[in-house]
């Protein structure tokens, strides 16, 4: 029986004279290749819709039959596949064949003339099979790629923001359903520049373009509040952000920002305004009133911040974006003109985009202190010790790095990986402060944190910390960027230098393991950054060793119960476990696991997604250890509030792994909780 990746990789053979498909076959096995020999057209589309590397078929097989089944097939093709065809030809060459002027009806095409050596078919068939593997990798990056859109308009909606975007050459605009709304337009009526222009109340309109003007000429944020008339004339306030973009000559060639409606908090403003006028006499009979007004400016302000935080995640994602968008669309017209070489320049291109969005959710998640944290003991000293090589090529030559580490620190509570990547954050920080050299030093010490001290900051309570210190002879920062520097996007940086994520993930990462960070700063003398982290109490497990192993085969009849409710997640898991020969069942939700569990079925382990719609992962889990006590489960999470600290999340039988995940990691996990 064929496994999906046997099927994904076949090549399937027509040539129904002679015995040239018998001598394909024999010699595509003898080199590893999985093929099967079909005897007609209609079998070759059958087979081909099951799943195919590529088709290897002899001309006269095209001859006096109806290719229209065929070409229809390889016309709808997905925008990612293009599947490869060696058409098997006779002597004189694809120039003198009447079959030769089926190659552009066909697509990619190869031309093998007969009688052909064993060497030059096993070549053709493993150039195929490597260009159809980069497809398959094309099409995940593209389901990554939908999925990171969908998560962004989901933001967005969340937020009632509305996206817009203007070319800048020309005044093309282009605006989402929701920022119409924040103009008084139906969500389906065209809404252009000049609509934009003509709503925007006439007193304000100079002021408003000539703060576009200057956004084009300067590539400064464009961030204006305006009043806008509807069609009823009724009178509202926007604000609209956004990032200016610059084409390769080095000018502005478009904006990509967000509206919010802020009329209720105009209101409230103005009402604040009359009621500090006469506050002395209104005091009393307007207390309630003006508590009502102050609860709406603030929520006004918050959806301010909600706005230039998805204005950020934006324009980071858009860069991001095109990276990924340009390298397949450079890879698909590549690849449609037969051009196979050279091709993992544009693979690793994608990728990396691909990997820095994935970075930067990971960086947000844990300013948001959400994302899944391992917590557990850390002797901080060996850390830093263990990174000292990678530090030190971190900066240059002018700079001078030393380590002050005491000999009796505690043993400190957090995750190891993330405290890693903090440390790493703030000695570039560092770097980056002292471009003309200087010194930086780490240390670490045990500091005991009084009530006095604990009172003025939230969720910090009295004890004992262990306490990482990096500190830098560089530019130092004043008060109004110390206030600020934690804020998440916000860089002092030259465009395109920095996403400002940087200290606003070390502060979530600090606020969700208990902890505390502070900045202390002079300009001209130097940034001391110290990362507060509890003291360890209890008895330390001993570390695992994790061996690098390829991934192992399942055992005969060993099933494991998926539980995903995203299409894509839930297939690409499937055919993973598939190809290692596990046995799978499948449920899109709770509701569809339950029945199974309940069942008689065999389920070794079960992977599930925590945030499931409606009954989440966790409480699945619970109902299938009333009915199976040994059930082991395996949680995989892109994000989930309760799960953000594994401690108090995860039973003994069960583990946590966090997407996006690479798939010998999560094979691994498999065999590793099975065998366990």
């Amino acid at each position: 029986m064929s496994t999906p990746g046997q099927l994904s990789e076949r090549a399937i053979i027509l040539a129904p004279h002679g015995r040239d498909s018998q001598i394909a076959l024999m010699i595509l096995q003898e080199a590893g290749f999985p093929a099967l020999v079909t005897h007609d057209l209609a079998g070759l589309c059958r087979e081909m819709a099951s799943g195919a590397g590529l088709a290897i078929v002899a001309d006269e097989a095209l001859r006096g039959v109806d290719l229209n089944p065929w070409l229809n097939l390889l016309a709808n093709q997905p925008a990612w596949s293009d599947l490869p065809i060696v058409l098997l030809t006779r002597h004189g060459g694809p120039e003198h064949n009447p079959s030769a002027r089926l190659g552009k009806m066909l697509g990619n095409v190869t031309f093998l003339e007969r009688p052909f050596h064993p060497v030059t078919l096993v070549s053709l068939v493993t150039t195929a099979v490597r260009g159809r593997r980069r497809q398959y990798d094309a099409r995940s990056r593209m389901e990554d790629l939908l999925e990171s859109e969908q998560r962004l308009q989901h933001a967005l909606k969340a937020g009632r923001l509305g996206s817009w975007q203007l070319e800048a050459e020309h005044l093309q605009l282009d605006c989402s359903a929701i920022s119409k709304v924040h103009f008084g337009r139906d969500e389906q009526a065209p809404f252009s520049y000049h609509d934009w222009l003509e709503s925007v109340y006439p007193e304000d309109q100079p002021r408003m373009q000539s703060t576009l003007q200057h956004t084009l000429d300067s590539g400064e944020d464009f961030i204006i509040e305006f009043r806008n008339v509807w069609a009823d004339g009724s009178l509202h306030w926007v604000d609209a952000r956004a990032r200016a973009i610059r084409g390769r000559n080095g000018r502005v060639s478009l904006l990509v920002g967000v509206t919010s409606d802020i009329t209720e908090r105009k209101r409230a403003e103005t009402q604040l305004r009359r009621l500090n006028e006469t506050l002395e006499q209104q005091v009393e009979e307007r207390t309630s009133q003006l508590r009502h007004n102050e609860e709406v400016l603030r929520q006004s302000q918050k959806m301010e911040a909600v706005g230039q935080l998805t204005g950020g995640i934006a324009h980071d994602f858009n860069n991001m974006l095109t990276g990924i968008i340009g390298s397949l669309e450079l890879l698909r017209r590549r690849i449609a003109r037969g051009r196979t070489d050279d091709l993992d320049g544009l693979i690793d291109l994608g990728v990396t985009s691909a990997n820095r969005a994935a970075a930067l959710t990971h960086r947000l998640l844990a300013f948001s202190r959400r994302q899944s944290l391992d917590s557990k003991p850390v002797e901080m000293n060996e850390l830093v010790r263990s990174m000292g090589e990678l530090l030190h090529r971190s900066v240059n030559e002018s700079i001078s790095l030393d380590m002050c580490l005491d000999p009796e620190l505690w043993t400190a509570e957090a995750d190891p990986n993330q405290l890693e990547s903090a440390l790493l954050n703030l000695v570039l920080n560092a770097r980056d402060a002292m471009p003309n050299g200087g010194m930086l030093m780490i240390e670490t010490f045990n500091r005991k944190l009084e009530r006095n001290f604990t009172n003025a900051h939230e969720n910090l309570l009295p004890g004992d910390y262990v306490v990482l210190s990096v500190t830098d002879t560089g530019s130092g920062m004043p008060e109004n960027v110390i206030s600020r520097a934690f804020d998440p996007f916000f860089t002092t940086k030259p465009i395109g230098q920095g996403t400002g994520l940087g200290l606003s993930m070390i502060y979530g990462f600090s606020k969700q393991s208990h902890g505390h960070v502070s900045i202390d700063s002079q300009v001209g003398h130097g940034t001391t950054v110290q990362l507060f982290l509890p003291r360890f109490h209890g008895n330390k497990a001993e570390t695992d060793v994790v061996l690098d192993h390829p991934p192992a085969g399942a055992q005969e009849g060993e099933t494991i119960l998926i539980v995903e409710d995203d299409p894509a997640v839930r297939a690409l898991v499937s055919q993973v476990l598939g190809e290692l020969g596990y046995a799978y069942l499948e449920a899109a939700d709770a509701v569809g696991a339950v029945p199974i569990l309940e069942s008689g079925q065999r389920i070794d382990l079960m992977i599930s997604d925590v945030g499931l719609p409606g009954m989440n992962g966790r409480q699945l889990a619970d109902i299938g250890r009333q009915m199976r006590p040994e059930l082991k489960v395996l949680f995989i999470t892109g994000y989930a509030e309760n799960a953000g600290v594994r401690a108090g999340f995860l039973e003994t039988g069960m583990q946590m792994i966090t997407k996006p995940f690479a798939f010998d990691q999560l094979t691994a996990k498999v065999r590793e909780m099975i065998e366990g």
